[in-house]
């Protein structure tokens, strides 16, 4: 099976032939291909969407995904599936709060198995525990009109910025909304959960 991406459909299509019976399928990393590209390997080659061990050893796929995007000169893009930036980034506070509570709740590909984290970031979206659970990371424990306070912050940070604040600017709304003196806080922009589900 040979399948091109031209309406969206290469991935599916592979899978679906595997599905019918085909013994072998045409893959290339990142999909790259002509026009529209063909099915990815690295969405392809999921045992669980094949049904059997395809071999290929997942820890490794973020930085092959790399090697060849440098020498084909093109970005990955932050949404590529599996491998992109932003594939197992959580924002929204329904997302946050489930997460906290069972990091299976809302994505049922661990990112253990490509070597990855959970990331959590607060923005526009987020809810009163994601900003509850993004401070204690930083070593504080806002209280509910903090918390209040802070993600008003926030929201209107990411709404005039458009994008996430980083840790060093959370420790700053915190010092000038909170009036507390700030101990050094860790600087890894994005709360990272454990990979074992709860």
């Amino acid at each position: 099976m040979h399948a091109h991406n031209d309406l969206g459909m290469a991935t599916a299509n592979t899978l679906a032939a595997v599905n019918a019976g085909a013994t072998h399928v045409n893959t290339t990393v990142l999909g790259l291909g002509e026009r529209a590209g063909n099915a990815a390997l690295e969405t392809v080659a999921l045992e669980r969407c094949l049904g059997y061990d395809s071999g290929i050893h997942f820890p490794l796929l973020p930085a092959l995904c790399q090697r060849v995007a440098n020498a084909a000169q093109r970005m990955i893009d932050k949404q590529q599936p599996l491998v992109g930036e932003q594939v197992f980034t959580h924002e929204s506070g329904v997302h946050v709060a489930a997460l906290l509570q069972d990091s299976g709740s809302y994505q049922e590909i661990e990112p253990s198995l490509l070597g990855r984290e959970y990331r959590l970031v607060l923005g526009k979206h987020s809810g009163r525990q994601a900003v509850e659970g993004i401070f204690a990371r930083l070593g504080y424990q806002p209280d509910v009109a903090q918390t209040t306070a802070l993600l008003t912050a926030v929201r209107e940070f990411a709404e005039s910025t458009k994008r996430n604040p980083l840790d060093y600017e959370l420790l700053d709304m915190f010092q000038s909304l909170c009036d507390s003196t700030l101990l050094p806080g860790r600087r890894d922009d994005g709360m990272v959960l454990p990979n074992a589900r709860r």
